[in-house]
């Protein structure tokens, strides 16, 4: 990272054997380090893919046959302002999704969880006595979903109407995936 080479690696999974699944077939990924995230556990890799030309993430624990390139460092070009603790915030869990603003709607009482995901610069514009509003960007993942369901209603998503969209095909699939 301090070098600002490029790396090569493998990625893989485990199968119900524990035994390595390397995806993309065994090829090699070629990506620009920007840093380190510590999640749930787990370090990951947050760089810039020079196939697909975007940040991805990875986990450190399921890269293998890392090297370092003579490449030069590539994304700055697509992401000038790029913040390391800003990209974790809003991938949830690490997992990907469409990054999209929308705005929530909350008990007065959950205003400290907001500010604990999302960080204190995010404003709350007060809605009546008993709640706010908050409009951010999110990654529209099953993490992101899942934390609002735990939230058993307390702060929910009232806008855009394709975020209101998404979260209602996550809740319908999985009601259906129950026996």
């Amino acid at each position: 990272i301090a070098g600002q080479k490029a790396i090569t690696f493998k990625y893989f999974d485990y199968d119900i054997g524990r035994k390595k699944v390397y995806r993309q077939g065994g090829g090699r990924y070629v990506v620009s380090p920007y840093g380190l995230i510590w999640n749930s556990e787990n370090y990951y890799l947050v760089a810039f893919d020079h196939g697909h030309r975007e940040l991805r993430h990875y986990r450190v624990d399921k890269m293998d046959e890392i090297v370092i390139t003579g490449l030069g460092w590539e994304g700055r070009e697509l992401y000038p302002e790029f913040q390391l603790a800003e990209y974790g915030q809003k991938h949830f869990g690490m997992y990907g999704g469409q990054e999209l603003k929308v705005t929530l709607r909350g008990r007065r009482d959950k205003a400290n969880l907001v500010w604990d995901r999302f960080g204190q610069d995010v404003i709350l514009v007060p809605d009546g006595e008993e709640y706010f509003t908050v409009t951010l960007p999110v990654v529209m993942s099953p993490q992101f979903f899942g934390w609002l369901l735990g939230l058993d209603g307390s702060v929910t998503i009232i806008g855009p109407k394709e975020a209101v969209s998404a979260f209602r095909r996550r809740l319908t699939a999985a009601l259906e995936e129950l026996p």
